[in-house]
């Protein structure tokens, strides 16, 4: 079966998740790599995605982005990032702002903090307000912690766009995220829409297999969530996934793996495996590449070498979904020009949505630089 990508999900979130004025502070994810204190100041190109808008969604319609102006600029804007350590991640973030820097011709200035050290964020995002920025992007390392400083900033009549997460204020531009609850629909809809193209009938019996990194992810929580309700609403009654049977890795890479080796030992009818992280991704493919198990449909997100190497394999049935954060790099600078320029948004939260890797579509420009990091 042919793959496309995703159909990019805007908005769908803004009336439930603005109103309560933001989420708490999660356990950040523990498969990325932090990266050190710095500011950074580059125009390297990273590799632009061509992906062509997709044509299949797991629930909802699309809305439009922002209805802004095109008045030109009367100087040469400068737009500061404020980030915190996501290592693989945050470089395509950040090679979207640097590509968007170039493009739209302004000056930029990416710094960043280590996990969890709320004071020198604040302390940086004070800076920027003093410095003069035209906008700030701000990826908050504590929605609660950081809101103060966001709120002033916004208050001294700079648009501040928060992405990747909300923050306990009202008083920002507007933030650009992934809803991970629809992006566990997606997630299902991928594992409903491979497994129809097996020989498996809708009349057998099959289950479907589930581990985690960390249950007290706010990131997985939401994936699972997404992906119950859409199995729920759209799969066979006879194709069953294992909720009461979920296992936890605890980042733990050689646990994950024999979490899928034992799945694969207890379930003589399983079919499929789920992984809303990275390392339950590795850990199930890990599994499936050891006991040449090619009879397991394997969905999961963020793509690791193990994960590539099965794609590529091509016997094995297996879609990775990712984010596009190149995309939301470069969506954060133009809509931070626009806003700067006296634009204003339609809606103030963006969902910005994900996409799916499989054998057909690896080397795609889009999923390499995900891959490369740039």
């Amino acid at each position: 079966m042919k793959k496309i990508f995703l159909l990019f999900v805007f908005a769908l979130i803004a009336a439930t998740i603005a109103v309560c004025g933001g989420c708490k502070n999660t356990r950040p994810n523990q498969d990325d790599n932090a990266f050190p204190p710095e500011t950074l100041s580059t125009h390297e190109q990273p590799t632009v995605s061509t992906a062509q808008p997709p044509t299949e969604m797991p629930t909802v319609e699309p809305s439009s982005v922002t209805e802004l102006p095109t008045t030109p600029s009367s100087k040469r804007m400068t737009i500061y990032y404020i980030a915190y350590a996501m290592g693989n991640y945050n470089m395509l973030v950040q090679g979207g702002i640097t590509k968007a820097g170039k493009d739209l011709d302004c000056d930029y200035i990416i710094q960043g903090v280590p996990d969890n050290d709320a004071d020198e964020q604040i302390r940086l995002l004070e800076n920027a307000v003093a410095s003069g920025a035209d906008a700030i992007i701000i990826k908050v390392v504590d929605s609660e912690a950081v809101a103060g400083a966001v709120s002033d900033a916004y208050r001294a009549g700079i648009p501040v766009l928060v992405v990747e997460g909300l923050v306990d204020t009202e008083d920002y531009s507007v933030c650009l995220i992934v809803d991970n609850i629809n992006a566990g629909r997606a997630a299902a809809a991928e594992m409903l829409g491979k497994l129809k193209n097996t020989n498996l009938s809708e009349d057998d019996y099959a289950e479907i297999a589930v581990q985690v990194g960390f249950t007290d992810s706010q990131t997985v929580i939401d994936r699972l969530e997404g992906f119950k309700a859409y199995w729920s609403e759209n799969a066979p009654i006879q194709w069953v996934v294992l909720w009461d049977d979920v296992k936890t890795n605890e980042g733990d890479a050689d646990k994950a793996v024999e979490i899928g080796h034992g799945f694969l030992a207890e379930y003589p009818n399983l079919k499929g495996f789920y992984a809303p992280n990275n390392g339950a991704m590795f850990g199930f493919a890990s599994a499936l590449k050891e006991s040449n198990r090619t009879d397991i449909t394997l969905v999961g997100f963020d793509l690791n070498q193990m994960t590539e190497e099965l794609i590529r394999n091509g016997d094995f049935n297996v879609s990775a979904i990712l984010r596009h954060d190149f995309k939301l790099g470069y969506e954060s600078v133009t809509i931070a020009i626009e806003l700067a320029n006296g634009g204003s948004v339609h809606e103030k939260v963006l969902d910005l949505g994900v996409y799916v890797v499989d054998n057909e579509n690896i080397d795609d420009p889009e999923v390499q630089a995900w891959i490369r990091g740039a």
